[in-house]
This record gives C-alpha cells, structure tokens and sequence, in this order.
C-alpha cells in the first residue's frame, strides 16, 4: 500500500510548508512537551492555518505531515529539524520556489518511509513520485495523452509492482491489472497526487493528473537529472532513516527545466533574474490557459476590460494568463487539485505591460521578488489604476 499522509494536504502546499519549516527550524532540538502552547502559537501565527484542534497536541496531529514534507522528526521528545527543513527557512534559501523543492524530494522519498505505522527496512524500495512521472513521460514520449487519474495509478503502477527505478523505456509497454483499492488507499493517493503536482510542469484538472511541458529540454532534463532515484540501504532506526533521507550535504542541484519557449517580452522582463523566470512557468502554461477558458468563456483582458473577440472576431479567444501571486511562487493546490484563484486573463499588449511595470517597480524598490501575495497584489491594481 502506498501511504501518505491524510486530510492535512493544504499543509502541504509550499508557501505553507516554507512557513512551518520557520518554526521548526527556531525549535530545533526543544522538549515540545515542555512547551507546546508557543509552539502550536508560533505555527498558527506563522502560517495563519489553524493547527487544530487543540485537545491534542501538535506532534499527535501534525508529526506525520513534518515527516512526509522531510521537515523533521522527534527523537526522545526532541524536535529534530532536517536539512530540507533548514534550507527552507532560510530568507536566501536555494529553494526558491515549489519546483527546487520537490525536485530535490521526489527521488528521496520512498517506501518503506519510518513515518509509518510497521516500518520494515526488508520490503521493495519504492519511489512512487518517480514511477507516476516516469510513467506520464513514457505516454508523452509514445505520442498519448499525458495524463493518469487514480484508478490508472493502480492498475498500471501499483498493479505492476512499478518501483521507480526502471527505465523511462519500461513503462511504455505497462497494460492495467486488476487492482482492489478502499477508500482510505484512495485518499491517501488522491492526496499524495496533488501534493506532487505543485511541480510546474504538473496539474491536476478534473480528477486526472497531466504533464504539462512543452520544451524536450526540459522533459529530458526531468527524466534524467531528478527521476533517478537514490536508493540507499534504508537504516534500522527510524530517526536515522528520516535523517538519511533528508540530508543535504552533498549540495542541491537546482533546475533549469525551460518548459515553456519565452518570447521577447519575456527576455525584456526576466533581466536575469531566476525568480521572474520562474513565472512564466506559469503564465506560459497551455493547459492553464485551457482550464482558465473553460471556466471564463468570454475573453475580457481583466486589466483594460477590452472584449478581444469584439475587437478582433477573427480570433479565437486571444488571451493569455497572468499569475497574480509573487514571481517565486507555485500554482496554489486545493483539495481538488490546481487552483485557478490567482490566475487572471490578458489581452497580449496589457500582458507585456504589466511585466514591464513589474520590472520598473522592482528596480525602484530593489527587490527581485514581492514580498507577499498582498504586495503583488497591490502593485498589479496600481497598474491597473494607471490604465483607467
């Protein structure tokens, strides 16, 4: 059975879990016991998620969600914070964004994992996030459709005793078989699904996973820099195991992954800066632009209200997406998969406006980034306000 953590899973979107790791890392090494009350505090001021319910403690809740997420474990009472831990909280951390991040944990975390009940180091070494990628590749690459939902996961992964550790080539040939699932193994899944697809080059859409990538570079690059997996000896002692699993010493490799082909606009706004790169992961993204028209029929550029179909009736739904959230930050995940919450349309010209305007803004302020969704927030609508 693949586990997972369950109904904690908006703990586990990124800009959460950088937030978790903040305390984490200022309670390294504390008694929690000795001190639960500032720490549940310090969480749900960090974070704003609530922690609940507080009958229980916080590590009778929440461990799980540290371990699964590589932030930390406790060894006798003792919070112990991992490197993955650490590097997050860091204000210039080398992970900068979702993809840095999962892409240094997708070919570490593996089953059997010590944060689960009847942890035995002799069973299969299983890296599921690494066979459920290589196998939406293999379909890429074979010209499907790169997509899987739930029920394909079972019958064509976890069927097939998949580990992660075969080649791209292996999965191409997989047929489905039989498979019983409960309801909990399909939560637990489910779950684990979305949490993967934080990744930029992933999205959840009505209950289906896909891969979202249309540079080969950047498809190569995912296959063969961050799909093999490492595949130590697991250790007796649980503790040792989390600690083996989520140690960093030996330098994080942080990826290029182009996955969508940029524009002139694109180069004019990015100057160099990795973060601002970053975002049009994002705003270049076919299949958001696909899940966007679905949900907003009529193509209004949100800034300059221009109908460009009234403007231009020879075009079909000339719009492109704009991601509102700060330039480091992934698509936000909900219980259902990939949020549209922060995504706006733009007609071209008002696109390449507002990232003109970011770049003049950031200059004058020195920063690289926004700091804060209300930040980003606030400098869009003053773009706006300019247009008026």
């Amino acid at each position: 059975m693949w586990r997972w953590d369950q109904g904690r899973l908006l703990y586990f979107r990124f800009d959460v879990l950088k937030s978790i790791a903040v305390v984490l890392a200022k309670f390294n090494g504390v008694s929690i016991a000795n001190c639960e009350d500032s720490f549940r505090n310090a969480l749900i001021s960090e974070t704003g998620m609530p922690f609940a319910p507080a009958h229980y403690t916080v590590l009778r809740n929440y461990k799980r969600v540290f371990e699964c997420a590589f932030l930390a474990t406790v060894a006798d009472g003792r919070l112990i914070a991992s490197d993955f831990c650490r590097e997050l909280a860091k204000e210039d951390s080398e992970f900068t964004n979702a993809d840095d991040y999962l892409l240094s944990y997708i070919n570490r975390f593996r089953f059997p994992f010590p944060a689960f009940d009847g942890y035995d180091t002799t069973q299969e070494r299983i890296f599921p996030f690494c066979a459920i990628l290589k196998y939406l590749i293999a379909l890429k690459q074979s010209g499907g459709q790169p997509s899987v939902a739930l029920n394909d996961i079972f019958q064509i992964i976890i069927a097939n005793h998949c580990t992660g550790l075969e080649d791209i080539h292996y999965y191409c040939s997989l047929t489905p078989k039989s498979y019983a699932t409960n309801d909990t193994e399909k939560r637990q899944l489910r779950e684990m699904v979305i949490f993967i697809s934080q990744l930029s080059v992933l999205k959840v859409y009505n209950g289906q996973l896909w891969l979202d990538v249309t540079n080969q570079s950047a498809l190569d690059e995912l296959a063969y820099s961050f799909l093999i997996p490492i595949n130590n000896a697991p250790k007796e002692n649980r503790v040792e195991e989390f600690a083996t699993l989520t140690k960093l010493s030996d330098g994080i490799v942080l990826p290029t992954l182009e996955v969508f082909a940029s524009n002139t606009a694109d180069i004019e706004f990015i100057e160099g800066k990795r973060k601002r790169a970053e975002h049009f992961r994002v705003d270049r993204s076919p299949l958001l632009r696909k899940y966007y028209r679905e949900t907003n029929r009529q193509p209004i550029c949100h800034m300059c209200q221009l109908n460009v179909a009234l403007k231009y009736p020879w075009t079909d739904y000339m719009l492109d997406i704009h991601h509102l959230l700060p330039l480091s930050s992934s698509i936000a995940i909900t219980t259902k998969g990939t949020s549209l919450q922060d995504i706006v349309g733009l007609c071209p010209t008002c696109h390449r406006s507002i990232h003109a305007y970011y770049a003049k803004w950031l200059r004058n302020n020195g920063q690289d980034d926004f700091r804060s969704r209300a930040e980003a927030m606030d400098v869009y609508l003053a773009a706006i306000k300019e247009i008026a």
